[in-house]
């Protein structure tokens, strides 16, 4: 095609250069006899006019000269003559010239009067008795005559000047036209040359590539071979050979490594319909693709064939990892929910048990990460020992749990199975060190409906909160999943959605309940305690929401709002006149773990503008003891600004008097439980009196919570507990109703002792 094009262009190119070429010849032409009229005409006629004007002038002189006898008469007639012969000679050639001749038979007229007055000169001069008068009228008469023939030659002469420009006009119109076909022609000829060349290196393109495409086989790092249309051998490029040597084949067992039943798949292509195939065949221990593809134009088949092995042990690999945890080789919860689904599909009675090893977070913490995996990996040994093949499978599912599936099971089969799971833990050994693990199960039932997929998620989801539920109460036993556990968690998942916006919506609200010296009964505190005002169901009880809370994280901002609106209100109070009261705020365990505790505290200080005295946070044992030593620090960075602190729920967690004694804590709370049930309780009352007794000894303030009756504040008295807090004084109380009770506390003597205290 580009050299048919090429050929196309060059004819064209002839073609126009013989056109251009006639008219250039022709423009040629055209020009050669403008000039060939010029020379030939116009300037012969510039010559004789000018050789007419200088005969009139030598005729006028011969006039001059016979009037004043300076020359003979036969001398005049003699030069008279030769001037006439010559200038009816030169006017006859004038009157050849197109351009002049209409002007010359004035001239001949003017020249006829002239040689008239002449003769009548000469004929007076020539008497003996010469006329003067007449003679000098008539010489006079000659001047005239001579600008009349000077007019008649200038016509002429004008004529000739305008054929001449006309000659002129018609060369220069030739000259550009002939230029203007030569630009245009040699533009066409860069054109044709660009057109051309584009093409030949389009030709040089089209070879190097087929070249290169030629040389594809030879470089193919696969077999490719071409085989004639009776299955021959024709061509087999050089890597074909690699893979004889790679398969211990030599060269002349070309025919043993293709497949075959190679023939039947060449009778497959042999068509327009399908002119290519792909199949695989294996060869020893290599898989091998080939490809078959017939070449209609060419009666040829090209064989094309790889080495997909590691292909094939790749992808049963990425299928192992995909379905099988690597770490047990126990199937993973892919596997599970493809398992689940075949039952569905044929309606099998089915029971998912979910197991999670108890204490995994202390396992963690005390082994690290390699140890906890090998531990895992001895439980899962464990389980798996006593699968019965025929009606259970035990799968890994996420990082820490297992799921043993049953089928053809009842809830109480797979409850003596969990019993027996639970019955068979024995210790571990990690890092030579005897651990005992628990566990804690979850057991579900298959519910069959038209949704497959929402049945085995909702199967697996359901053991997984019995699981939970049985975490949460300790572990180391099961729960079955039942409706009012389904209850349950709808209702926090509920929850803990409305929780999100209880903060913006301004939901919560502080309840303030008084801190009371039992001895003189004045106020001294009081602690901010919150509360949810739910828009639909009312005021809800931290006991239920402050969990929930916890879990999902929403505990920092609720308790950073806390924070800020006790220390605001307190700040209000203070700025309105009010003796300085401490309020006490709790925190939670989230709010030290966030990591900006101390900034937070600095700025809603800053913000509300309370005295650092004016504050107290309480922490409970349990917080203090997961990480004592990250908890120390920041504890005293708090109490250095002077924030007092105390310890809330004293006594029901896994105190450590070591650990008590290095916090920076400035009171102790004891707790509810040891007073509800004084004085009549003689245990309870030692206990108090020795939790007293050791703050009295570490220089520590105590408060008693939950305080309802006179026996147990004339008990909290006498052990000298030094601050009440309970109903016996007064139940939590709202902002207006406490600042009632605030004002009906003062007296002089409360202020005077309260100014005092604060000194």
């Amino acid at each position: 095609m580009p050299q048919r094009r090429i050929w196309l262009a060059f004819l064209f190119v002839m073609a126009v250069g013989v056109a251009v070429s006639a008219r250039i010849i022709y423009l040629g032409d055209s020009v050669q006899a403008v000039n060939h009229s010029f020379i030939s005409e116009k300037l012969p006629l510039s010559q004789r006019i000018g050789e007419l004007r200088g005969v009139i002038a030598d005729e006028e002189r011969s006039l001059y000269e016979l009037y004043s006898f300076t020359t003979s008469k036969e001398v005049f007639q003699t030069q008279r003559k030769l001037d006439k012969q010559r200038l009816y000679a030169l006017v006859d050639k004038l009157e050849a010239d197109r351009s002049s001749n209409m002007y010359v038979p004035d001239l001949r007229k003017r020249l006829w009067e002239f040689d008239q007055l002449s003769d009548s000169l000469y004929s007076t001069l020539a008497v003996a008795d010469v006329d003067w008068d007449k003679s000098r009228m008539l010489l006079a008469s000659v001047k005239p005559k001579v600008r009349q023939i000077e007019a008649a030659l200038g016509a002429i002469t004008m004529a000739n000047r305008m054929a001449v420009n006309d000659l002129g006009s018609e060369t220069q119109q030739s000259v550009s036209t002939m230029v203007r076909w030569v630009i245009c022609f040699s533009v066409l000829i860069f054109g044709i040359a660009g057109f051309v060349g584009y093409y030949v290196v389009a030709i040089v393109r089209e070879g190097l590539e087929r070249r290169r495409l030629s040389m594809f086989p030879e470089r193919d790092p696969n077999p490719v071979l071409r085989l004639g249309v009776s299955g021959e051998v024709a061509y087999a490029n050089p890597a074909t050979f690699d893979l004889l040597d790679k398969l211990n084949l030599t060269r002349t067992d070309l025919n043993k490594f293709l497949p075959a039943h190679l023939h039947q798949y060449l009778a497959k292509t042999n068509s327009s319909i399908n002119p290519n195939i792909q199949f695989e065949y294996t060869h020893g221990e290599h898989i091998l693709e080939c490809t078959v593809s017939y070449l209609a134009d060419f009666s040829e088949y090209h064989v094309y064939l790889k080495d997909v092995t590691a292909r094939k042990q790749a992808e049963e690999a990425l299928a192992y990892k995909a379905f099988f945890d690597p770490a047990t080789g126990l199937p993973n919860q892919y596997s599970l929910r493809e398992d689940i689904f075949s039952a569905h599909r044929t309606k099998q009675l089915l029971t998912l048990l979910m197991i999670v090893p108890d204490r995994e977070q202390e396992v963690l913490e005390n082994f690290g990460t390699v140890n906890t995996e090998r531990w895992l990996v001895k439980i899962s040994s464990r389980l798996n020992d006593g699968i019965n093949a025929e009606k259970e499978k035990l799968y890994r599912f996420g990082n820490s749990a297992f799921v043993l599936l049953r089928w053809y099971d009842s809830l109480t089969d797979a409850q003596d199975r969990a019993r027996q799971l639970l019955s068979t833990q024995r210790p571990l050994h990690i890092e030579r060190r005897e651990y005992f693990s628990t566990l804690s199960i979850g057991i579900a039932l298959m519910e069959y409906g038209n949704d497959m997929e929402m049945n085995a998620e909702a199967l697996v989801q359901h053991a997984a909160s019995a699981c939970n539920r049985t975490r949460r109460s300790g572990g180391n036993d099961f729960a079955i999943y039942d409706e009012q556990m389904a209850l349950l968690a709808s209702r926090t998942l509920t929850m803990a959605s409305d929780l999100h916006n209880a903060v913006e919506n301004g939901e919560l609200r502080l309840l303030y309940q008084p801190k009371i010296e039992p001895v003189s009964g004045r106020l001294l505190g009081m602690e901010a305690l919150v509360r949810w005002i739910h828009p639909e169901r009312g005021m809800i009880s931290p006991i239920e929401f402050i969990p929930v809370a916890e879990d999902t994280g929403l505990i920092v901002p609720i308790g950073n709002w806390v924070l800020r609106e006790a220390c605001r209100q307190n700040a209000e109070w203070q700025r309105a006149g009010l003796p300085p009261l401490r309020v006490a705020v709790n925190l939670s365990a989230r709010q030290l773990r966030a990591g900006n505790l101390l900034a937070e505290i600095d700025g809603v200080l800053a913000e509300t503008g309370l005295p650092v005295s004016s504050l107290e946070l309480e922490i409970t044992e349990s917080m203090v003891m997961d990480d004592p030593e990250g908890v120390i620090k920041l504890l005293s960075a708090i109490h250095e600004r002077g924030i007092h602190l105390a310890l809330d729920d004293f006594g029901t967690g896994h105190s450590s008097l070591a650990y008590l004694k290095r916090f920076p804590i400035d009171c102790v709370k004891i707790d509810r439980a040891f007073i509800k049930d004084t004085p009549a309780n003689a245990d309870d009352v030692a206990i108090a009196r020795m939790i007293v007794a050791m703050a009295q000894t570490l220089n520590l303030h105590t408060v008693a919570e939950g305080v309802e009756n006179i026996e147990q504040l004339e008990l909290l008295k006498s052990i000298g507990c030094d601050q009440i807090q309970g109903f016996y004084y007064s139940r939590p109380l709202a902002v207006d109703d406490f600042l009632e009770f605030y004002l009906q506390n003062l007296s002089a003597k409360s202020i005077a002792l309260e100014t005092e205290h604060y000194a």
